[in-house]
């Protein structure tokens, strides 16, 4: 589900508490003593990407060689789960026939945008696992991202001009024999609402 998480609820991450994560539901098929909790796995994860260093290189997009003329800049919709390391986006959130739609389109960091991509990885769980549910995921993902913020941005969270968003899998996909996506995407977003001009790796922002 995309969206803001958290707000101005700075305080959750900055008080950086350990990770509730709870059993995933049970299951109608399978004997569950079979299956291994994705909740632990992740628990897991946490650990270790708690003792990774994270001064880690990371691939970004850079800016292009040149002056930018405005008048050729054109937003490309695609889809958000389409989204990479490095990539500067805007999005729209709208009610269409009772439903809510997001549309994202990709556009060149020098031009003012709203959102980029700072982290990516995918949520630990063996095949076959169950969703763990929204709040889960979405704390495990928030906890994912904020280990790796100070080291991209190059300020530490609780003194940066800029939050933290997450675009987490649906039950749908995760659970799907087929598709079983399992992908987190770790973007910022100014805390004020502002646009951003430019890559806000190593910016200090």
């Amino acid at each position: 589900s995309l969206g803001r998480v958290f707000g101005p609820a700075r305080s959750v991450l900055a008080l950086a508490m350990p990770v509730a994560l709870v059993a995933a539901a049970c299951s109608d098929d399978g004997d569950l003593a079979t299956r291994e909790d994705p909740a632990e796995f992740a628990s897991d994860q946490l650990d270790a990407q708690a003792a990774t260093p994270l001064d880690t290189p990371t691939t970004t997009t850079g800016a292009p060689d040149g002056p930018i003329d405005p008048t050729t800049i054109v937003e490309a919709v695609i889809n958000q789960y389409s989204l990479v390391l490095g990539d500067c986006f805007n999005r729209i959130e709208e009610l269409r026939n009772g439903r809510q739609e997001t549309i994202t389109s990709r556009v060149d960091c020098e031009m003012p945008h709203g959102f980029q991509i700072f982290h990516q990885l995918t949520y630990p769980a063996p095949r076959g696992s169950f969703y763990p549910g929204e709040s889960v995921m979405r704390e495990f993902a928030l906890q994912s991202c904020y280990q790796q913020f100070g080291s991209w941005v190059g300020k530490e969270y609780e003194r940066s001009v800029l939050e933290i968003g997450v675009l987490t899998p649906t039950r749908t996909n995760f659970e799907d024999d087929v598709a079983r996506y399992r992908g987190i995407h770790c973007w910022v977003e100014r805390y004020d609402g502002a646009a951003m001009v430019g890559n806000a790796r190593r910016s200090g922002w």
